[in-house]
């Protein structure tokens, strides 16, 4: 034995850094730098802090790091779609029906507006229409971390916040459907098209619904006490995420089915309030640096065009569905139009379906991703900012927000 034994080895072993740490510690600094010196939304710096520590900049952190991650990145999502699907307030929706046919054709005018425009560009239809409705999801995190920056509320605020959710849901269920067909072209037999979309659909649906039947008999014994409340749902979040992974369901449809479907059984309101706090907060930052880290930069000059179009044209489609039903919902076309740009951000969950479309259909997955990456790449940065804007310029900001 050495005389040094008690000495350390050398060189370190680098490969059991905990990087998620280093990235969190880089996301939370230049998300400040950014809002102190810059007056601009935290979310950026930690857009850019994962960008530039990702593989395809520094290479900082390797894509077998970022697999590593990939748990706490599903975690981060699932609380994100949790607390959104909270949001929805299904009373509301019946009060005014209005809302849900602006959504409905807000998603069905962007959808059909990206679809067309990228056949024009010589996309394969199939293609088009699986990047189309993965294009229509507005991105929730996005959304939800400059409204509690900026402690927004207000009509465009919570109007926003439920065409999200909403267009969120029928991002996913456009996507399943489409897995129908890409089963029958690519993988062959009816019985792989028709049975895998429907297991994605009810499966997700009735484990939400368990979720939150099994939630609200927990809260109805601990009552409201708001620290039990939390652990209960940090931890049943977590649960949900793992249960749709290990079942081979949706986490976007089951987690913003069990928020949704919570708020709507729990008449007596025994769920207080959902703030995941500090806790909540690192899981976003994380879910913000990893995303952008996985971004392929690499995709974004041959898909330039592409994404550029598809941003163009899913702005449009959301503009004039919003403006269409703006007046009946009784809203005014300049609050209209500030609506439509808080739902311009597009990231993670974009990012994740491609993911998850690749993984099951291979051969299409370098053309989706050129093209939904490319687009994601431009709305990361853009994104944040816009919906900033937006609630500002809405009234909806606290007055000493930011500060």
């Amino acid at each position: 034995m050495s005389d040094l034994f008690f000495l350390p080895a050398w060189p370190l072993p680098l490969q059991a850094l905990p990087w998620y740490a280093l990235l969190l510690l880089a996301a939370a600094i230049a998300g400040e730098a950014l809002q102190r010196l810059l007056r601009l939304p935290r979310v950026l710096g930690w857009i850019v802090a994962g960008v530039v520590l990702g593989p395809h900049a520094s290479g900082a952190l390797g894509a077998q790091d970022l697999a590593g991650l990939r748990g706490v990145l599903e975690v981060a999502i699932g609380m994100v779609l949790f607390e959104l699907g909270q949001r929805v307030d299904l009373q509301w929706l019946r009060r005014n029906p209005w809302l849900l046919a602006a959504s409905l054709l807000e998603c069905g005018l962007s959808f059909g507006a990206m679809f067309v425009l990228l056949l024009a560009l010589d996309a394969p239809p199939l293609l088009a229409a699986v990047a189309a409705a993965i294009g229509v999801a507005t991105a929730p995190a996005v959304i939800l971390v400059v409204v509690r920056d900026l402690r927004a509320q207000g009509q465009v605020t919570e109007r926003a916040l439920l065409l999200t959710a909403l267009n969120n849901i029928v991002a996913f269920l456009s996507v399943s459907m489409l897995l129908a067909w890409l089963a029958h072209e690519y993988a062959g037999g009816w019985r792989i098209a028709l049975g895998h979309p429907l297991y994605l659909i009810t499966g997700s649906l009735a484990l939400a619904g368990a979720l939150a039947g099994v939630t609200l008999a927990l809260l109805q014994l601990l009552g409201r006490r708001d620290e039990a409340q939390f652990i209960s749902a940090v931890a049943l979040v977590v649960l949900a995420v793992w249960a749709a992974g290990a079942l081979k369901l949706s986490v976007t449809l089951t987690l913003l089915g069990y928020g949704t479907l919570l708020r709507a059984i729990d008449r007596r309101r025994h769920f207080v309030s959902l703030d995941f706090g500090r806790v909540g907060r690192i899981f976003v930052m994380l879910l913000f640096a990893i995303t952008a880290a996985s971004l392929d930069l690499r995709l974004l000059p041959a898909g330039a065009l592409a994404g550029a179009t598809l941003v163009a044209a899913r702005y449009l489609g959301k503009t004039l569905g919003i403006f269409a039903f703006a007046r009946p919902s009784g809203m005014t076309l300049r609050k209209a139009s500030l609506v439509s740009l808080g739902l311009m951000p597009m990231s993670g969950l974009a990012v994740v379906l491609v993911s998850q479309t690749a993984e099951l259909y291979p051969k299409i997955g370098v053309s989706l991703a050129t093209v939904v990456v490319s687009a994601t790449v431009m709305l990361e940065l853009l994104g944040p900012l816009v919906a900033h804007f937006a609630l500002i310029k809405a009234g909806d900001a606290a007055e000493d927000a930011g500060r």
